[in-house]
């Protein structure tokens, strides 16, 4: 078969994965993980009914002896435990056509990968890949439990219709399978994090955990961006921004036109105008290389909102700090020190890591040096302190006047703001917290010779994240009681066998 029949054919596989992904994704997030989420209401209903079920056994309601019962010859507890059966195979199926979405999600990642071998562009040597592709497999693997757990359940209940709640054995079958849902249940839970799909672009944005990040950003908004993509986005944007680069005005540096590409979509994503949008973009870009950045398949407008929005919720000091700065700009504030621009912010809220950023611009005619330290004893490292050399301001990035936002030129906060973050120092530190509660950060900026420049103190809140700790909570409990319900049947059921 010749190199063209196999590349056809491959197409036609992964359209074909595609479309049943994107169908079984539409379902999923309606009725079964999302909307109606029937993972999680089946079960409950499921654990409910059945333990009506085991409560009522030998002593039916009155108003079912009188009324129900004659008529349809069952028990108020057999009806209940069919029922429960029922609903449990209602969820075995809902866990079915999840876990089967999974499977096709999976499938397609692995052909993207071996895709982008084919292009020689190694996915796998990206950094954060192995990370992510164990969370993956991670995923597949629970589901996988959870659907098996479910189905011996299943089996079990059959089990305790045939035989009876009245004999031993099938009350220990009936223990057992309620313990087998109750662990299925914790199995689930720990599936609703780190959610992946390759329907959407952004679709492995949950999957994928930054491992490491540069300590100082080259290109601001770039690094960051980057820094937040998982390792399939990360190919498309490195190959998006060097076509891009391509398109790049004759006399526009190439570094100032990312950024102020990037710095833009920022401001659109702030509620900047489609047409002032492109206005600001061909500023720095060719026509050609506008519309190809806006009509781009694989990097859409939407798309890059939904990328900004992803790095904001990561890192909303930077923005934070981003909009600060625009904003001093904008009315024409003076900087916190004369001949220099310093500014600083972590994230009010800390749950797993705090994200440190330091911004620094020397706006003398002279080159300086300046030590950069933190402390804190709620935080690791306890002490950070970082020399840097800062180059004097090629060009005076900051007005004392107010600024619009967007003008032709870059006489504007926009033009202002990229020359300000190219020519600048962005500092990034990870900080890991030791503690919950209330947490303290002293931030000092010095001359080589110690003497105190300026000086912040940031008070800042330790806390695991509600819904991550409840989803803890819940996986341990559930899985706890369904294992010490398990064994307790196992044994009740020896000791009935050896007649102990």
């Amino acid at each position: 078969m010749s190199e063209t029949a196999v590349d056809v054919s491959s197409e036609r596989d992964a359209s074909s994965l595609f479309e049943r992904e994107r169908i079984l994704l539409s379902i999923d997030n309606q009725l079964i993980s999302l909307g109606l989420r029937l993972t999680l209401l089946l079960p409950a209903f499921a654990l409910f009914i059945l333990l009506g079920s085991w409560a009522y056994d030998g002593a039916d309601p009155n108003w079912w002896e009188s009324s129900i019962e004659p008529a349809i010859g069952q028990s108020f507890s057999s009806t209940l435990l069919l029922l429960g059966t029922v609903v449990c195979i209602g969820w075995l199926l809902a866990l079915g056509i999840h876990r089967y979405r999974i499977a096709l999600s999976y499938s397609s990642f692995v052909h993207e990968v071996e895709a982008s071998e084919k292009r020689h562009q190694s996915i796998e040597a990206l950094h954060g890949y192995d990370g992510m592709a164990h969370r993956i497999h991670k995923q597949l693997r629970m589901h996988s439990l959870s659907f098996t757990t479910v189905l011996l359940s299943c089996v079990g209940l059959g089990g305790v219709l045939l035989l009876g709640l009245g004999t031993s054995l099938g009350e220990n079958m009936f223990l057992a399978s309620w313990g087998m849902l109750l662990l299925a249940v914790g199995f689930h839970m720990n599936t609703r994090q780190n959610r992946f799909n390759m329907v959407h672009k952004s679709g492995l944005l949950d999957a994928f955990d930054a491992p490491v990040h540069s300590s100082t950003l080259d290109g601001v908004f770039d690094d960051m961006i980057r820094t937040h993509l998982d390792p399939l986005l990360r190919s498309k944007y490195d190959a998006l921004m060097r076509s891009v680069q391509s398109h790049v005005k004759r006399g526009i540096k190439h570094d100032f036109a990312r950024e102020k590409v990037l710095m833009t979509l920022y401001r659109h994503y702030n509620g900047l105008d489609s047409k002032t949008l492109r206005l600001e973009l061909e500023e720095v870009l060719k026509e050609e290389g506008a519309d190809m950045l806006l009509d781009d398949s694989s990097f859409s407008l939407e798309l890059w909102l939904e990328l900004i929005e992803h790095a904001r919720q990561q890192c909303p000091a930077f923005f934070r700090l981003i909009d600060r700065i625009e904003q001093d700009m904008e009315f024409g504030r003076p900087p916190a020190l004369k001949d220099l621009v310093f500014e600083v912010d972590l994230e009010n809220v800390v749950t797993k890591r705090a994200n440190l950023f330091v911004f620094m611009h020397n706006l003398s005619k002279k080159s300086r040096t300046v030590v950069f330290r933190v402390q804190s004893p709620d935080f690791r490292p306890n002490q950070i302190a970082m020399r840097y050399q800062l180059a004097p301001g090629k060009e005076m990035w900051w007005s004392s006047d107010a600024l619009p936002v967007a003008v032709e030129g870059n006489e504007d906060v926009l033009g202002q703001m990229t020359g300000l973050l190219r020519d600048g120092t962005m500092a990034w530190q990870t900080l890991l917290p030791e503690r919950f509660g209330e947490a303290t950060v002293s931030v000092r900026l010095e001359e080589v010779s110690g003497d105190l420049l300026i000086g912040r103190q940031i008070n800042v809140n330790v806390r695991n994240e509600f819904r991550r700790r409840l989803r803890r909570i819940v996986t341990w409990s559930t899985q706890v009681l369904g294992t010490l319900v398990i064994a307790l049947a196992s044994v009740l059921e020896l000791f009935e066998i050896f007649n102990v």
